[in-house]
C-alpha cells in the first residue's frame, strides 16, 4: 500500500464510490422527469431533451479535463470541488424559474459530476496499486457495482421523487448526498502528490486505451437507449405513471449488482476476455428479447438480462482502463473512459426521438441489437493484457 494504512484499504473505495455515483445517477434520473418539465415550461419534446443531450455532450468534454486537472493539481482537490459543485447546482436547479436557466445549471451540474470519477480513481491507483496495472479486483468491482446501480436506479429514484414532490426534487436530492460524500472524502481520501510541473500539456493516450473507450461507448449506446425507451414506452403506450415506469428498469440495477461478483470470479478463473464475451452476448440477448416484448413482463425479463450484461461489461472494461493506461496519467485516462460513456449516451439520446417516433420500443430494441453485434465483434480483437515491453515508460524522463 506504499505507506497507506489499513483504514485506506477499507474506506477509500467506499468514499470514491459515494462521490462517483452522482454522474450516472443524474444522467439517468432525468429520464422520467422530461414529460413533467416539458409540461411546466411548455417547451416541446425536442427542446426538453436538451436536458439529457446537453448533459451528455458536456460529459464528453468535461471528464478528460477534470482528469487532467486531477493529475496535475491533486485528485483530492478536484474530487471535493466536484462535490461542492453538485450541492450548489442542486439548489440552483430546484429554484430555476425559467427553462433556459435550468439548462445552464444542468450543464454546470454535468461538469461537477464529471470531476469525481477520474479524480477518485487516480487516488485509488496511487494508494492501492495491484497486478497488471490494475487496482485490486474487489475495488474495481465495488465501484463498478455502484456506477451500474446508480445509473439504473436513477429512473426509479426519479420516479419516486417526482411522485412525492415534483420534478424539482430530482435536482434537490443531490444536496444531502453531496454533503455526505464531501464529509467522507475529507475523512477517508488520502492526499496524493501531483507533480504537475513535470507533466506534458496533453496526456498520452495509447491505442489500446482508445479501443477500450470505443467499446465502452458502444455498450452505453445500448444501455441508454433502454434507459430512455422503456420508461417512455411505459408512460405513453402502457399507461404507466412516472413513479411506476421507473421501476421497469429496476432489474438492470439488481442484476448489475448481483452479477458483478460473478464477473470477478469468472475473470479470475477464465480471464477478462471471457468476461467481455459473456457480457456482449448477454447484451445482444437482452436487446433481442426487448424487441419482441409487447407487455410489462417480458420487458422486465429483458431488463434483467441487460442488467447481467452491465455487470460483466462494466467490470471488464473498467479493469482494462488501468491495464492500458499510463500510470502517471490515470486521472486523464479514466476521464476519457468516462467521456466515452457519454459519447454512447449522447448517441442514444439523439437516436431516441427518431426511434420512438417511428417504431417505438421495437425499433429502439432492434437498434440496440445491431449495436450489440458490433460490441460482440469488438470483444474478439480488444487487447486484454498489458504490452510486455511498454508497460510504463521511465518516469524520470521528460
Amino acid at each position: 500500500m506504499r505507506g497507506y494504512g489499513s483504514h485506506v484499504r477499507d474506506r477509500l473505495p467506499a468514499a470514491v464510490a459515494l462521490g462517483s455515483l452522482f454522474n450516472p445517477l443524474n444522467s439517468s434520473m432525468i429520464a422520467v422527469a422530461l414529460a413533467d418539465i416539458e409540461a411546466e415550461f411548455d417547451v416541446g419534446i425536442a427542446a426538453v431533451t436538451w436536458l439529457a443531450a446537453g448533459f451528455y455532450l458536456t460529459g464528453i468534454l468535461a471528464p478528460p479535463v477534470m482528469g487532467t486537472l486531477a493529475d496535475r493539481f491533486g485528485p483530492r482537490l478536484v474530487f471535493c470541488g466536484g462535490l461542492v459543485t453538485m450541492a450548489v447546482t442542486g439548489v440552483l436547479a430546484a429554484l430555476a424559474p425559467t427553462y433556459p436557466m435550468l439548462v445552464v445549471v444542468r450543464l454546470l451540474q454535468a461538469f461537477g459530476s464529471c470531476a469525481t470519477m477520474p479524480a477518485g480513481m487516480a487516488i485509488v491507483q496511487a494508494a492501492m496499486p495491484g497486478e497488471d496495472g490494475r487496482p485490486p479486483p474487489r475495488v474495481i468491482a465495488t465501484i463498478s457495482m455502484v456506477l451500474t446501480a446508480s445509473a439504473t436506479l436513477g429512473p426509479v429514484l426519479g420516479g419516486v421523487l417526482i411522485g412525492l414532490w415534483g420534478w424539482r426534487a430530482i435536482f434537490l436530492v443531490n444536496v444531502p448526498l453531496a454533503v455526505v460524500a464531501f464529509a467522507a472524502a475529507l475523512r477517508w481520501l488520502p492526499r496524493v502528490r501531483a507533480d504537475g510541473a513535470a507533466r506534458q500539456v496533453l496526456p498520452r493516450l495509447r491505442p489500446r486505451l482508445l479501443a477500450t473507450c470505443v467499446q465502452f461507448a458502444l455498450t452505453n449506446v445500448v444501455f441508454y437507449v433502454a434507459f430512455f425507451a422503456v420508461p417512455l414506452w411505459a408512460q405513453r403506450s402502457a399507461g404507466v405513471p412516472a413513479h411506476v415506469a421507473g421501476l421497469l428498469v429496476l432489474p438492470l440495477a439488481g442484476l448489475g449488482i448481483v452479477m458483478t461478483p460473478v464477473a470477478v470470479a469468472l475473470a479470475r478463473r477464465a480471464g477478462l476476455r471471457t468476461v467481455l464475451v459473456t457480457g456482449a452476448a448477454l447484451l445482444l440477448g437482452g436487446s433481442c428479447l426487448l424487441a419482441v416484448s409487447a407487455s410489462v413482463a417480458p420487458v422486465l425479463a429483458a431488463a434483467s438480462v441487460l442488467g447481467a450484461a452491465a455487470a460483466f461489461g462494466q467490470y471488464a472494461l473498467n479493469s482494462l482502463v488501468f491495464v492500458h493506461a499510463d500510470r502517471r496519467d490515470t486521472g486523464a485516462a479514466v476521464g476519457f473512459f468516462q467521456a466515452s460513456r457519454y459519447v454512447g449516451a449522447a448517441t442514444a439520446s439523439s437516436l431516441l426521438g427518431v426511434l420512438t417516433g417511428t417504431g417505438g420500443l421495437e425499433a429502439s430494441a432492434w437498434t440496440m441489437a445491431a449495436v450489440s453485434v458490433a460490441v460482440l465483434a469488438g470483444t474478439a480483437v480488444l487487447p486484454v493484457t498489458r504490452r510486455p515491453a511498454a508497460c510504463d515508460e521511465d518516469r524520470s524522463g521528460p
